[in-house]
Protein backbone atom coordinates (compact mmCIF):
# COMPACT_ATOMS: atom_id res chain seq x y z
CA UNK A 1 0.00 0.00 0.00
CA UNK A 2 1.19 3.51 -0.81
CA UNK A 3 2.72 5.43 2.11
CA UNK A 4 0.31 8.35 1.63
CA UNK A 5 -2.63 5.97 1.89
CA UNK A 6 -1.19 4.59 5.14
CA UNK A 7 -0.83 8.12 6.54
CA UNK A 8 -4.41 8.96 5.56
CA UNK A 9 -5.78 5.85 7.24
CA UNK A 10 -3.68 6.36 10.38
CA UNK A 11 -4.76 9.97 10.82
CA UNK A 12 -8.38 9.03 10.15
CA UNK A 13 -8.41 6.17 12.68
CA UNK A 14 -7.00 8.49 15.35
CA UNK A 15 -9.93 10.83 14.68
CA UNK A 16 -12.38 7.92 14.93
CA UNK A 17 -11.05 6.93 18.35
CA UNK A 18 -11.13 10.42 19.84
CA UNK A 19 -14.53 11.23 18.32
CA UNK A 20 -16.10 8.10 19.81
CA UNK A 21 -14.55 8.92 23.20
CA UNK A 22 -15.90 12.47 23.02
CA UNK A 23 -19.38 11.25 22.08
CA UNK A 24 -19.41 8.78 24.97
CA UNK A 25 -18.24 11.39 27.47
CA UNK A 26 -20.77 13.94 26.34
CA UNK A 27 -23.72 11.54 26.39
CA UNK A 28 -22.75 10.08 29.75
CA UNK A 29 -22.91 13.53 31.37
CA UNK A 30 -26.62 13.96 30.77
CA UNK A 31 -28.20 11.43 28.37
CA UNK A 32 -31.68 12.96 28.71
CA UNK A 33 -30.69 16.50 27.68
CA UNK A 34 -30.89 17.21 23.93
CA UNK A 35 -27.85 19.50 24.04
CA UNK A 36 -25.73 16.55 25.15
CA UNK A 37 -27.49 14.26 22.69
CA UNK A 38 -26.77 16.53 19.72
CA UNK A 39 -23.14 16.88 20.79
CA UNK A 40 -22.93 13.08 21.01
CA UNK A 41 -24.56 12.74 17.56
CA UNK A 42 -22.04 15.24 16.20
CA UNK A 43 -19.08 13.20 17.43
CA UNK A 44 -20.50 9.77 16.60
CA UNK A 45 -21.54 10.85 13.10
CA UNK A 46 -18.07 12.28 12.49
CA UNK A 47 -16.50 9.10 13.89
CA UNK A 48 -18.49 6.88 11.53
CA UNK A 49 -17.64 9.24 8.68
CA UNK A 50 -13.92 8.90 9.33
CA UNK A 51 -14.35 5.14 9.81
CA UNK A 52 -15.90 4.93 6.34
CA UNK A 53 -13.05 7.12 5.07
CA UNK A 54 -10.53 4.68 6.55
CA UNK A 55 -12.27 1.67 5.01
CA UNK A 56 -12.40 2.95 1.45
CA UNK A 57 -8.76 4.04 1.61
CA UNK A 58 -7.57 0.50 2.33
CA UNK A 59 -7.11 -0.03 -1.43
CA UNK A 60 -8.26 -3.64 -1.03
CA UNK A 61 -11.91 -3.13 -1.92
CA UNK A 62 -13.47 -3.70 -5.29
CA UNK A 63 -13.39 -0.36 -7.16
CA UNK A 64 -17.17 -0.23 -7.52
CA UNK A 65 -17.56 -0.18 -3.70
CA UNK A 66 -15.29 2.80 -3.07
CA UNK A 67 -17.47 5.64 -4.36
CA UNK A 68 -20.65 4.57 -2.46
CA UNK A 69 -18.62 4.33 0.78
CA UNK A 70 -16.94 7.66 0.03
CA UNK A 71 -20.33 9.35 -0.49
CA UNK A 72 -21.61 7.77 2.75
CA UNK A 73 -18.65 9.31 4.57
CA UNK A 74 -19.52 12.72 3.14
CA UNK A 75 -23.14 12.35 4.24
CA UNK A 76 -21.97 11.54 7.78
CA UNK A 77 -19.57 14.51 7.89
CA UNK A 78 -22.33 16.89 6.84
CA UNK A 79 -24.82 15.46 9.31
CA UNK A 80 -22.23 15.95 12.05
CA UNK A 81 -22.02 19.65 11.24
CA UNK A 82 -25.83 19.96 11.15
CA UNK A 83 -25.97 18.31 14.60
CA UNK A 84 -23.54 20.93 15.86
CA UNK A 85 -25.84 23.64 14.53
CA UNK A 86 -28.67 22.18 16.63
CA UNK A 87 -26.60 22.74 19.78
CA UNK A 88 -26.58 26.45 18.93
CA UNK A 89 -30.38 26.52 18.63
CA UNK A 90 -30.73 24.80 22.02
CA UNK A 91 -28.28 27.15 23.73
CA UNK A 92 -30.04 30.19 22.29
CA UNK A 93 -33.69 29.11 22.49
CA UNK A 94 -33.69 26.37 25.20
CA UNK A 95 -34.32 22.68 24.64
CA UNK A 96 -38.10 23.05 24.62
CA UNK A 97 -38.16 25.83 22.01
CA UNK A 98 -35.42 24.39 19.78
CA UNK A 99 -36.77 20.84 19.47
CA UNK A 100 -39.74 21.91 17.38
CA UNK A 101 -40.57 21.44 13.66
CA UNK A 102 -39.32 24.93 12.76
CA UNK A 103 -35.69 24.33 13.74
CA UNK A 104 -35.67 20.65 12.82
CA UNK A 105 -36.93 21.61 9.36
CA UNK A 106 -34.18 24.22 9.01
CA UNK A 107 -31.68 21.53 9.94
CA UNK A 108 -33.01 19.03 7.40
CA UNK A 109 -33.24 21.59 4.57
CA UNK A 110 -29.63 22.62 5.15
CA UNK A 111 -28.62 18.97 5.22
CA UNK A 112 -30.39 18.17 1.95
CA UNK A 113 -28.71 21.18 0.34
CA UNK A 114 -25.35 19.76 1.42
CA UNK A 115 -25.83 16.29 -0.09
CA UNK A 116 -28.12 16.50 -3.14
CA UNK A 117 -25.25 17.25 -5.51
CA UNK A 118 -23.60 13.89 -4.84
CA UNK A 119 -26.46 12.30 -6.80
CA UNK A 120 -25.98 14.69 -9.73
CA UNK A 121 -22.20 15.27 -9.83
CA UNK A 122 -21.10 11.85 -8.65
CA UNK A 123 -17.44 11.51 -7.60
CA UNK A 124 -15.21 9.14 -9.54
CA UNK A 125 -12.23 6.95 -8.71
CA UNK A 126 -8.86 7.63 -10.35
CA UNK A 127 -8.18 4.10 -11.64
CA UNK A 128 -4.61 4.86 -12.69
CA UNK A 129 -3.67 5.79 -9.13
CA UNK A 130 -5.75 2.96 -7.72
CA UNK A 131 -3.60 0.45 -9.60
CA UNK A 132 -0.61 2.01 -7.82
CA UNK A 133 -2.24 1.42 -4.41
CA UNK A 134 -3.49 4.99 -4.00
CA UNK A 135 -7.19 5.68 -3.41
CA UNK A 136 -7.84 9.04 -5.04
CA UNK A 137 -11.48 10.04 -5.45
CA UNK A 138 -12.28 13.01 -7.66
CA UNK A 139 -15.35 15.19 -7.06
CA UNK A 140 -16.42 17.68 -9.77
CA UNK A 141 -14.76 20.94 -8.74
CA UNK A 142 -17.93 23.04 -8.56
CA UNK A 143 -19.68 20.66 -6.17
CA UNK A 144 -16.46 20.06 -4.23
CA UNK A 145 -16.08 23.80 -3.62
CA UNK A 146 -19.76 24.19 -2.70
CA UNK A 147 -19.70 21.43 -0.07
CA UNK A 148 -16.51 22.65 1.58
CA UNK A 149 -17.66 26.27 1.62
CA UNK A 150 -20.99 25.08 3.11
CA UNK A 151 -19.04 23.34 5.89
CA UNK A 152 -16.84 26.36 6.52
CA UNK A 153 -19.78 28.78 6.70
CA UNK A 154 -21.70 26.63 9.19
CA UNK A 155 -18.60 25.98 11.30
CA UNK A 156 -17.76 29.69 11.40
CA UNK A 157 -21.38 30.50 12.32
CA UNK A 158 -21.25 27.97 15.17
CA UNK A 159 -17.91 29.37 16.37
CA UNK A 160 -19.33 32.88 16.36
CA UNK A 161 -22.29 31.77 18.46
CA UNK A 162 -20.06 29.92 20.91
CA UNK A 163 -17.79 32.94 21.22
CA UNK A 164 -20.83 34.89 22.39
CA UNK A 165 -21.66 32.12 24.87
CA UNK A 166 -18.08 32.18 26.19
CA UNK A 167 -18.37 35.90 26.95
CA UNK A 168 -21.50 35.38 29.02
CA UNK A 169 -20.28 32.44 31.12
CA UNK A 170 -17.75 31.99 33.90
CA UNK A 171 -15.87 29.19 35.59
CA UNK A 172 -15.89 25.64 34.22
CA UNK A 173 -18.50 26.26 31.47
CA UNK A 174 -16.41 29.12 30.12
CA UNK A 175 -13.27 26.94 30.06
CA UNK A 176 -15.17 24.17 28.29
CA UNK A 177 -16.49 26.55 25.65
CA UNK A 178 -13.03 28.03 25.09
CA UNK A 179 -11.50 24.59 24.55
CA UNK A 180 -14.35 23.74 22.20
CA UNK A 181 -13.82 27.05 20.37
CA UNK A 182 -10.09 26.37 19.97
CA UNK A 183 -10.66 22.81 18.80
CA UNK A 184 -13.32 23.85 16.30
CA UNK A 185 -11.04 26.57 14.94
CA UNK A 186 -8.34 23.95 14.30
CA UNK A 187 -10.93 21.72 12.60
CA UNK A 188 -11.76 24.65 10.31
CA UNK A 189 -8.06 24.84 9.42
CA UNK A 190 -8.29 21.14 8.57
CA UNK A 191 -11.27 21.77 6.29
CA UNK A 192 -9.33 24.56 4.56
CA UNK A 193 -6.37 22.24 4.01
CA UNK A 194 -8.72 19.62 2.58
CA UNK A 195 -10.18 22.26 0.26
CA UNK A 196 -6.75 23.40 -0.91
CA UNK A 197 -5.52 19.82 -1.26
CA UNK A 198 -8.54 18.93 -3.38
CA UNK A 199 -8.14 21.94 -5.65
CA UNK A 200 -4.43 21.34 -6.25
CA UNK A 201 -4.73 17.52 -6.10
CA UNK A 202 -2.19 17.35 -3.28
CA UNK A 203 -2.52 14.27 -1.07
CA UNK A 204 0.08 15.68 1.31
CA UNK A 205 -2.01 18.80 2.00
CA UNK A 206 -5.09 16.60 2.54
CA UNK A 207 -3.11 14.59 5.11
CA UNK A 208 -2.14 17.80 6.88
CA UNK A 209 -5.85 18.61 6.98
CA UNK A 210 -6.58 15.25 8.63
CA UNK A 211 -3.84 15.86 11.20
CA UNK A 212 -5.33 19.28 11.96
CA UNK A 213 -8.72 17.62 12.46
CA UNK A 214 -7.11 15.14 14.88
CA UNK A 215 -5.61 17.97 16.92
CA UNK A 216 -8.92 19.85 16.91
CA UNK A 217 -10.86 16.83 18.18
CA UNK A 218 -8.27 16.33 20.96
CA UNK A 219 -8.81 19.94 22.06
CA UNK A 220 -12.58 19.45 22.07
CA UNK A 221 -12.30 16.23 24.12
CA UNK A 222 -10.04 18.05 26.58
CA UNK A 223 -12.75 20.67 27.05
CA UNK A 224 -15.41 18.10 27.82
CA UNK A 225 -13.14 16.46 30.43
CA UNK A 226 -12.86 19.67 32.48
CA UNK A 227 -14.79 19.43 35.75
Amino acid sequence: MDVFNILKITASIITVIFAFIAGYIELRKNPDYWLNRWFAIFFVSAAFGFLAYSIYHLATLEPYLIIPIMITAQFLYNFAIISLLMTVFILEKSEKLAMVPKYLTIMMVLYIISIFGFFIWTPTLNMERYKQGIVDTETPIGWFLFVNVWRLVLFIFVLYKYAIVAKSTQGVPRKQVLWFFAGSFIVIVGILFNLIGGIFESILIEILGLIASDIGVVFIVKGFLIK
